[in-house]
């Protein structure tokens, strides 16, 4: 039966963004802002809005099932499922903490017609609820989060939707997003950018403005952000001490970048400081290149420039590879970073260690492949991991003449978002103070991330090089061999 009608909703749009996509009838929708822009509360409303505008059946009743994603269990409930229950009055329905949590609503309305709605909450970390996705008989969904969530969960849902009540016997179907700025190389911006050229019907993005902006060089809060009104006082002033650039450029000011959750293992790199205008040459002579092995096989390749600059050239990841594969890329780079040298390079190649090991059932290791493949490989004199991470941050915080001590080649777009937080040590989650594991993630990021390290250890940046007193090295290589090209037959 039909509880009494509940308190009245009030909600007004805190800016002209918010107003267009709650007005929006696009099959998907998704709207992009800084923190505190009201994106989730906007979301709730318009799910909430689509509910008591069902079309009512011959009975008057507005039947309607929704699903609402979160990409884990403890955001869903502590941000998610907090936000719903703060906008939908508790005399609407019963929500109940199951598996997966739901809100049952049922109440009457003015005009005599009467809600019954079932609004569903999934968590993408919990395999059962993953696999409640594909069998779901939906009105409607609604991402929250979405940048955090795979493409194939909105691929899915936008298959789901219009099946329930009945195929088309709604007002509006299909799904909604709310995000904060998602990468550069994210799905999302694949999707944007197609809508961008009328390619992508059914499709409409929202960008929120920033809520900060840079102005002589020093972030403030932009006068034109939405939502001022409902933040408390200072809200942006409050966040921005001690953020990195690269945070503050995706999290506040809405742009599209790099940036993860988690504590980045190589904190020290800056997106924006480190990565030069333009693609970056070679010139001749040595370059000094990093491999590690394994699913994820990674190169990385680096020249040392007159004023003791690193830049760094070019990249190889292979997804689903192996050493063999690794060789063959390699073998196919070096005559095209020759010619764009315009002269002869010497190539000094080392790799992790671990690649000298032999496996219980082959005699053959990564070094071996390699160099059947046509590419030496040496080992590096230590793969003690405080030493390699050190050999990446050292240049990473040096400046040289008033200039980063490494600049990336634009290109190397896997490195740059390792570095800015793809290569991380977790989040624990735990109350009170922010606690991190103490091992790094092992994944495609740490791969192209370590190849790196291994590049610069032993080519002038080991911590015995480096070390006080240390003036009896020298400011080379600790293995110092003759000049010589693992390519030279």
């Amino acid at each position: 039966m039909a509880g009494s009608a509940p308190h009245e909703v009030r909600y007004k749009a805190q800016g002209p963004v918010l107003a267009a996509y709650g007005a929006s009838t696009a099959f998907v929708q998704v709207i992009r802002g800084p923190l505190g822009a009201g994106k989730t509360i906007a979301s709730a409303m318009k799910v909430l809005k689509c509910i008591v505008t069902q079309r009512p059946n011959k009975n008057g009743v507005r039947r309607s099932r929704w699903m609402v994603a979160r990409n884990s269990y403890p955001d869903l409930v502590s941000t998610t499922i907090k936000d719903w229950r703060a906008v939908v009055p508790p005399e609407a329905g019963t929500f109940t903490f199951g598996h997966p949590p739901a809100h049952k609503l049922d109440f009457d309305l003015p005009d005599g017609t009467r809600v019954e709605a079932e609004v569903i909450f999934i968590a993408l970390d919990r395999d059962d609820d993953v696999r409640k996705i594909r069998g779901a008989q939906l009105t409607g969904a609604w991402i929250n989060e979405m940048k955090e969530v795979p493409k194939a969960i909105l691929d899915m849902l936008t298959a789901r939707v219009d099946r329930f009540p009945a195929p088309g016997s709604s007002n509006w179907v299909g799904v909604i997003g709310d995000t904060n700025a998602w990468d550069s190389d994210h799905w999302l911006e694949k999707l944007a950018e197609l809508r961008r050229v009328d390619a992508l019907p059914g499709y409409e993005f929202f960008v929120q403005p920033g809520g900060v902006l840079k102005v002589n060089d020093k972030w403030t809060v932009n006068p034109g952000a939405e939502n001022l009104a409902v933040l408390r006082p200072n809200y942006y002033q409050r966040i921005l001490p001690g953020k990195k650039e690269d945070w503050i450029r995706v999290n506040l000011a809405n742009e599209i970048g790099l940036s993860f959750d988690g504590k980045a293992v190589h904190p020290d790199y800056s997106d924006s400081l480190h990565t030069a205008a333009e693609i970056l040459e070679p010139v001749p002579g040595f370059i000094h290149v990093g491999c590690d092995f394994g699913l994820t096989p990674a190169a990385t390749f680096f020249q040392r420039q007159n004023n003791g600059q690193w830049y760094g050239l070019d990249e190889i990841v292979i997804d689903e590879g192996n050493a063999e594969l690794l060789a063959r890329e390699i073998k196919a780079l070096q005559p095209q970073l020759e010619a764009r040298a315009g002269g002869k390079l010497t190539w000094v190649i080392r790799g992790d260690p671990g690649g000298d090991q032999r496996t219980q059932t082959d005699s053959n290791t990564a070094f071996k492949i390699m160099a059947q493949n046509g590419v030496a490989v040496m080992k590096c004199t230590s793969n003690d991991p405080e030493l390699r991470r050190a050999a990446l941050d050292r240049p990473l915080t040096r400046l040289v003449q008033g200039k980063p001590g490494m600049l990336l080649s634009p290109k190397m777009k896997r490195l740059r978002k390792s570095l800015a937080g793809g290569f991380h040590y977790a989040r624990i989650q735990v109350a009170g103070d922010e606690r991190f594991r103490d091992v790094p993630v092992k994944d495609a990021h740490s791969h192209v991330c370590e190849s790196a390290e291994y590049a610069l250890m032993d080519a002038g940046e080991h911590q015995v090089v480096n070390a006080p007193g240390a003036a009896r090295f020298p400011k080379q290589s600790v293995q110092m061999q003759r000049a010589w090209s693992p390519f030279d037959s």
